[in-house]
């Protein structure tokens, strides 16, 4: 499908924490990970086990899905220990994905919740995941394009997928009503030059089809390629 890495989900398959397994997977498909995620009830055996990963593989981002809303135990563990790990393990970008509906700034949300751009990188010293689906619509449009300069630095992947008007989340790029072109086009000019993932819902039909998911994800690496890889900056 024209990729050239993985973005390894430890908490999708158990054999996924399995490091010599992972590192011959690596070796047998010449095909290198870059980004380690982890899952959105972290603790302290799963961060240790991403690093550990990380350390063995050469992959230098740690991608973290934010705890669900009140899950005090995994926010508590990230807001006390982000700090130590960045310092710890310099070479390592430890990252939080925003989540559902994020905004730029802070409005009227739980105390437990990664819920706003600036507030993760800036209180918590965190890399962001930019999951671009997850973005409020208009705060995509309106707040975010208007000062992506500012926030690239401290972004360390591109979670890469489009929403429809009716609130469907992570479809194929062009299938959705954001505005993924200027979008790529404003971050080209910016320098950005970290990772993008594809990130995708399939329907169980076409997870059931190898074919069919080579084909979708080679029409996402696709309008990527034509829209950001091979775009004429103006």
């Amino acid at each position: 499908a024209g990729y050239d890495g993985i973005d390894l989900a430890l908490w999708k398959n158990f054999d996924s924490w399995n490091t010599s397994y992972v590192k011959k997977l690596v070796a047998k498909h010449d095909m290198p990970i870059k980004v380690v995620q982890t899952s959105d009830n972290i603790n302290i055996k799963e961060m240790h086990k991403a690093i550990d990963i990380c350390e063995a593989i050469g992959a230098d981002t740690i991608a973290i899905n934010p705890p669900k809303i009140f899950n005090i135990k995994s926010y508590t563990y990230l807001s006390d220990n982000l700090k130590k790990l960045r310092d710890e393990y310099p070479h390592i970008k430890f990252s939080i994905i925003n989540p559902e509906d994020t905004t730029l700034f802070a409005l009227p949300i739980p105390k437990y919740r990664f819920a706003n751009i600036v507030e993760i990188i800036k209180k918590h010293g965190s890399y962001l995941g930019l999951d671009v689906a997850n973005l409020d619509a208009d705060a995509f449009e309106d707040d975010f394009m208007r000062k992506l300069a500012q926030f690239v630095p401290y972004t360390s992947v591109v979670y890469f997928s489009d929403k429809t008007k009716l609130g469907k989340w992570h479809v194929l790029p062009g299938d959705g009503v954001l505005k993924l072109q200027a979008f790529l086009k404003k971050l080209k000019t910016t320098g950005y030059d970290r990772y993008f993932s594809t990130k995708l819902v399939l329907d169980k039909k076409d997870l059931a089809d190898w074919d069919k998911v080579a084909t979708i994800l080679a029409q996402a690496r696709e309008y990527y390629k034509k829209y950001f890889e091979e775009a004429k900056e103006d």
